[in-house]
C-alpha cells in the first residue's frame, strides 16, 4: 500500500469528522440570548473534539512523514483509528446535548481513550520498523501520564459528576495544545 494513500484517506476522513461536529449547533428559529446560551454545551464540546482532533491529526502527520516504511500492520491500526475518529462526532453529539448524563459522558470518555490507544499503538508500530523515527511526544512518560490520567479520571468522573468529564477533558487539551505551542519552535513544516 502507497503510504501517499493511506495520508489522502486519512487527511479526508479527519477532514469529514471535524467538519460534520458543527452541525450539531443549530441557527434557533427565534434568535435570543437564551436561544444561544441554550447552545453552549453544545460549543463547548464542539470546541474540544475539534481541537483533540487537529492536534492527533498533527501527530498523525508527524507520525507518517517519519515513516519510510509502512506495512499491513499499520495499514489496519490506522482504519481502526480512522474508525474511532469517526465515532467522535456522534460522542460529542451527545455529550453536548446531554452533558449532565453518565452514559453520555462515560461514551464520549471510551471513545476518546480507544482513539488515544490505537495511535499510540500506531506509533509504536511505525517507530519499531522504521528505528530511526523519534517516537510521538505523547510517547514521553510525563506527557503519557497527563494524557492517559487525565482520560482515565473523566471516565471515572463520568459516574459521579458527568459534567466534569468535557471540562476535564477541555483541561488537558488546553495543557496538551499550550506544551505544543511552547515546543512548537523546533518544528518546521514544508
Amino acid at each position: 500500500m502507497n503510504k501517499d494513500r493511506i495520508i489522502a484517506l486519512t487527511d479526508g476522513i479527519v477532514a469529514i469528522a471535524a467538519t460534520i461536529m458543527v452541525l450539531e449547533l443549530k441557527i434557533p428559529k427565534i434568535i435570543t440570548l437564551d436561544s444561544l446560551l441554550s447552545q453552549i454545551p453544545i460549543l463547548y464540546s464542539y470546541i474540544i473534539s475539534f481541537a483533540l482532533i487537529y492536534l492527533s491529526w498533527r501527530s498523525h502527520h508527524n507520525a507518517f512523514e517519519k515513516a519510510e516504511i509502512i506495512n499491513s500492520k499499520i495499514f489496519i491500526l490506522n482504519g481502526i483509528w480512522l474508525f474511532f475518529i469517526t465515532l467522535i462526532p456522534f460522542a460529542t453529539g451527545l455529550i453536548g446535548h446531554a452533558p449532565r448524563e453518565t452514559l453520555s459522558s462515560a461514551i464520549y470518555s471510551i471513545v476518546l481513550i480507544l482513539w488515544i490507544l490505537t495511535f499510540q499503538k500506531l506509533d509504536i508500530e511505525i517507530t519499531k520498523i522504521n528505528p530511526e523515527a523519534p517516537a510521538d511526544e505523547v510517547r514521553d512518560n510525563k506527557a503519557r501520564i497527563l494524557l492517559f490520567g487525565s482520560y482515565i479520571s473523566a471516565l471515572i468522573v463520568a459516574f459521579i459528576v458527568p459534567v466534569l468529564t468535557v471540562i476535564i477533558i477541555g483541561l488537558n487539551i488546553l495543557i496538551m495544545a499550550l506544551y505544543k505551542f511552547i515546543t512548537s519552535d523546533k518544528e518546521i513544516y514544508t
